[in-house]
C-alpha cells in the first residue's frame, strides 16, 4: 500500500547555504545597529581610547574565534557553542551553555529591534507634534514588534528565503556605512583642528583607565559576536569544515576596520561637549555635522543604516537563537517540540515562534542599555565555555579530524576563556541590571532543566496514583524490522528472539522502491506478488516463535522516508535493519542506514548478517565506557543463550590510564555474562590503533558486537568514529546498538 509522509521525517536540515550566504549572516548584526548605537556609551566610558578598545576587543576575540574555528572544522552540527559545550562536559553545562546562547541570541536580537523603532520614532519625529514621551514609546515599541513579526515569519518560511534576504539588506547596509565613513573623511580632511577631539586620548573614569577600557570593552563586545550566529548554520552550510572557519576570519578582518573608522570619523565630529558625545545617537548627530547645511540628508543616512542593520540582524538573529532552541529539543535538553520541523517549510517553527516570544518580552520590558549589556553577558559567559569546551574536545576527541587546528594550544583558549571571564565581571561596574537579568535566566534554566530531567521521576511517583484512581493500559514495547532482503531469514530470527524476551510486537516491513521518475503505481504486478509472499513466510516465522506480529509491503519513492515515517508514527521502541556491508563513496555505512542511524527517533539495531553461521559459538563483544555498550551487550547474551555461544570481552587503548578505566568497565559487563549463564572471557591490550587491534582480533570469532559512542550525533559518523572503520573493515557478521535515550530512559534488553 502507499504511504503517506507525516510531518517529522527528517530531522536535519539541506545543506543549500554557501561561503558568502553565511558571511553575509554574520556580518549583518556584526556591522549593524550595534556600531550606530555603541559608539557613543562606549566613548561616555573610555573617551577616545574607544579605538583602542575596538582593536583589543578584536585582538582578545581572535582567541575564541580560534576556537569556533576548529571546534567549526572538526563537529560542524547545528547548536554551535551548545554543542560543544555539552560534548566536553555532560548534558548539565551543555544546557546551561545552551540556554545562555539561546538567550544571548534572543536579547541581543531584541536590542536591534528595539534600535530600529527609536530611530523611527526620531526620523518621524518633526511630524509628530503633540505627542507626549509616552506616546512616542509606545509607537516606538509597536513599530519594534511589527518587524520582529514580520522576520518571525521570513525565517518561518526557510533558511533560503533568509539567506538571500540577509545578502541584499546587508549589502545595503555595507554601501551606507562607507557612504558615512566616506563623507566623515571628507569632513575630517577640511576640519583638521577636530583632532582636537583626540586629545586626552585616554580617561580615568571613576574606577581609573584600564577599568574603564575594560568596562567599555565589555559594554562593545557584542558587536564582535557574528561567529557564533555563523556557527548555528553548521547543519545548512554546504563544506562546513572549510567554510565557517573562513567565514569567521572574513567577518572578523571586515567588521573590526569598519568599527575603527565609523569610531573614528564619529570621535572627530563631535567634541567631548557635544550633548551627543555619550548617547546612543552620537553617529546621528556626527552625520548631521557631515552634511553642514543638510543635516536631514546625514540623520537619513543613519536612520537608513540603523533600520537595514535591524532587518539584517533580526534575519540572523532569528535564525540563529532558533537554531540552538531547535538543537536543544532535539537532543532532548528540552521539551521535544522544539526539535520539530515544519512539514512543508522544513523550518523549526516552534523553537522560531518561542524566540519570537523572548525577543518581545525583552522588548517590553527593557531599556536599550539594559538589553545591550545583558546581551554582552551572556555571549561572554558563553565564549568562555566555549574556550573550555575546545581545551576538553582536544584531548577527549583527538582522533576527530579538523581542518583547522589552533596554534599554541593550550595558551590560546586558556587566554580567551580568561579574558571573556574578566570582561564579564567588569560588566557590572557598567550596569548592573545586566547580572541581575543574567542570574534570573540562570535561576529559570535551571528550574525548567530540572522539572524536564526529572519528568520520569515525576512520573514514578504519580503514575501508580493515578492508576489506582484510572487504570491505564500498559505499553507495550514495538520492534519495527525494516526487511531489505525477504529471503533472508537471520534479520527476523533476531527480531523474534527480542520479541519473545521483551514480550514485544513485532512489525516487518518490506519497502519497494520506484524512481523517482516514475508514478507510484509502476511496479511489476507479479515482482509485487512474490514480495508478499516471501513477506508472509517471513511473518509466519514470527509467529511460530509465539510472538505477536504484523507484516506490510510498502511502495515509495523513498525507502528511508518511509521507514522513518512508521517509526515516527507508530512509537516503535527499537527499528533492526540489515546491512550488506558495502557503501557509496561518500556515505558511511549507506544512504539509507546512515539516515536510519542519525534520524530514527528511537533504538536502533544494525545486524551485517551477511557470513552469520546458523549456530554462531564465538562472539566478541567491543568494550568501551559508554552506555550504548551495556545495551549492546544484552543482545550479545540473547545470541549467546539461545545458541550456547561464549562471549570474550575486548578493550583495547592507547594508555595505561585508559586501559584501567575499560577494565572497570569490562568487569561490569562480565558480571552481565555470568548472571546470565552464559561463558564469558576478558581480554586487554595496550595498542597504538584500537581499530587494527579489534580487526586483528576479530578474525576468530563468528560474530562482532558493537555499541555506539557518543559521536553518533554528530553527521559524519553513524555509530562512531572507531566503530565506523571497524565495521567497514572486518569481515565476520557484526551487530551495531544506539541507543536514543539515557540508560533511565530506555529499556535494557533482558535476557
Amino acid at each position: 500500500m502507499v504511504r503517506r509522509r507525516t510531518d517529522e521525517v527528517e530531522l536535519k536540515f539541506r545543506r543549500d547555504l554557501g561561503l558568502r550566504d553565511i558571511v553575509m549572516i554574520g556580518l549583518g548584526p556584526t556591522i549593524g545597529t550595534t556600531i550606530f548605537l555603541l559608539v557613543g556609551p562606549g566613548r561616555a566610558i573610555a573617551g577616545p581610547a574607544l579605538l583602542l578598545v575596538f582593536a583589543l576587543n578584536f585582538v582578545v576575540t581572535i582567541f575564541t574565534a580560534m576556537a569556533y574555528a576548529e571546534l567549526s572544522s572538526a563537529f560542524p552540527e547545528t547548536g554551535g557553542g551548545y554543542l560543544w559545550v555539552k560534548m566536553a562536559f555532560n548534558q548539565h553545562v551543555g544546557f546551561l551553555g545552551g540556554w545562555l546562547s539561546w538567550f544571548g541570541h534572543c536579547i541581543v536580537c531584541a536590542f536591534y529591534v528595539v534600535s530600529f523603532g527609536l530611530f523611527a520614532v526620531l526620523f518621524a519625529d518633526p511630524f509628530l507634534v503633540g505627542w507626549s514621551a509616552f506616546d512616542k514609546d509606545l509607537l516606538s515599541k509597536g513599530l519594534s514588534l511589527t518587524i520582529l513579526a514580520i522576520f518571525i515569519g521570513v525565517n518561518y518560511r526557510g533558511t533560503r528565503t533568509t539567506g538571500r534576504s540577509s545578502n541584499v539588506v546587508t549589502l545595503l547596509l555595507m554601501g551606507l556605512v562607507l557612504t558615512f565613513v566616506v563623507v566623515g573623511f571628507g569632513w575630517f580632511a577640511m576640519h583638521p583642528e577636530s583632532l582636537a577631539n583626540f586629545s586626552p586620548f585616554f580617561v580615568a573614569g571613576e574606577y581609573g583607565t584600564a577599568v574603564a577600557i575594560m568596562m567599555a570593552m565589555g559594554l562593545t563586545f557584542v558587536v564582535f559576536e557574528g561567529y557564533e550566529i555563523i556557527a548555528q548554520t553548521g547543519e545548512e552550510v554546504r563544506e562546513p569544515e572549510k567554510n565557517i572557519p573562513l567565514a569567521n576570519w572574513i567577518t572578523l578582518s571586515i567588521a573590526t576596520t569598519i568599527f575603527l573608522l565609523v569610531g573614528f570619523v564619529t570621535i572627530a565630529g563631535l567634541p567631548e561637549t557635544s550633548v551627543c558625545a555619550g548617547s546612543p545617537f552620537a553617529v546621528a548627530c556626527a552625520a548631521q555635522e557631515f552634511f553642514g547645511a543638510q543635516p536631514l540628508i546625514g540623520l537619513a543616512l543613519v536612520v537608513a543604516g540603523v533600520t537595514l542593520g535591524s532587518l539584517a540582524a533580526l534575519n540572523s538573529l532569528i535564525f540563529s537563537s532558533s537554531r540552538v532552541a531547535f538543537a536543544m529539543g532535539r537532543d532532548q535538553a528540552m521539551p521535544r517540540v522544539f526539535g520539530r520541523l515544519h512539514s512543508r517549510n522544513r523550518t523549526p517553527h516552534v523553537a522560531i515562534l518561542a524566540s519570537g516570544l523572548v525577543i518581545g518580552l525583552m522588548i517590553l520590558g527593557l531599556d536599550i542599555i539594559e538589553i545591550a549589556a545583558s546581551a554582552d553577558l551572556m555571549f561572554l559567559l558563553l565564549f568562555t565555555m566555549v574556550n573550555a569546551a575546545a581545551i576538553v574536545l582536544r584531548r577527549t576527541h583527538a582522533h576527530v579530524p579538523r581542518k583547522y587546528r589552533m596554534p599554541l594550544f593550550p595558551l590560546i583558549p586558556i587566554i580567551g576563556l580568561g579574558s571573556k571571564a574578566v570582561l564579564a565581571v567588569s560588566l557590572y561596574l557598567v550596569n548592573p541590571i545586566a547580572w541581575i537579568i543574567g542570574g534570573a535566566w540562570v535561576a529559570l534554566g535551571l528550574v525548567i532543566h530540572y522539572a524536564w530531567t526529572k519528568r520520569e521521576r515525576i512520573a514514578e511517583v504519580a503514575g501508580p496514583i493515578l492508576e489506582a484512581i484510572i487504570p491505564l493500559p500498559e505499553e507495550k514495547y514495538h520492534v519495527l524490522v525494516a526487511v531489505e532482503n525477504t529471503s533472508d531469514t537471520a534479520l527476523v530470527e533476531f527480531a523474534a528472539l527480542v520479541g519473545q524476551v521483551e514480550g514485544a510486537e513485532v512489525t516487518l516491513m518490506h519497502v519497494i522502491e520506484v524512481p523517482s521518475t516514475l508514478p507510484i503505481d509502476a511496479i511489476d504486478r507479479l515482482y509485487a506478488f512474490e514480495v508478499r509472499r516471501n513477506m508472509g513466510d517471513l511473518r509466519k516465522l514470527v509467529s511460530d516463535a509465539r510472538v505477536s506480529v504484523t507484516a506490510r509491503v510498502v511502495v515509495s519513492h523513498e525507502v528511508a522516508e518511509a521507514v522513518l515515517e512508521s517509526v515516527e508514527k507508530e512509537d516503535v521502541n527499537l527499528l533492526i535493519v540489515g546491512w550488506k556491508g558495502t557503501r557509496r563513496r561518500g556515505l558511511v555505512l549507506g544512504a539509507n542506514i546512515d539516515r536510519f542511524v542519525q534520524e530514527a527517533p528511537c533504538d536502533i539495531v544494525v545486524f551485517k548478517i551477511a557470513g552469520l553461521k546458523p549456530k554462531p559459538e564465538r562472539i566478541l563483544l567491543m568494550n568501551a565506557p559508554e552506555w550504548h555498550v551495556s545495551y549492546a551487550t544484552g543482545y550479545a547474551i540473547l545470541l549467546a543463550k539461545k545458541h550456547r555461544a561464549s562471549i570474550t570481552i575486548f578493550s583495547a587503548a592507547q594508555t595505561e590510564m585508559e586501559l584501567n578505566q575499560e577494565k572497570a568497565y569490562s568487569n561490569r559487563l562480565a558480571t552481565m555474562c555470568q548472571t546470565h549463564g552464559v561463558p564469558v572471557e576478558e581480554k586487554f591490550a595496550k595498542v597504538r590503533s584500537i581499530v587494527d587491534a579489534v580487526v586483528d582480533e576479530s578474525r576468530r570469532y563468528d560474530l562482532l558486537v558493537v555499541g555506539a559512542s557518543s559521536e553518533w550525533r554528530l553527521t559524519q559518523f553513524a555509530f562512531g568514529a572507531m566503530q565506523d572503520q571497524i565495521a567497514r573493515r572486518v569481515d565476520i557478521p557484526v551487530l551495531m546498538v544506539r541507543k536514543v535515550r539515557k540508560p533511565e530512559e530506555s529499556r535494557q534488553p533482558a535476557p
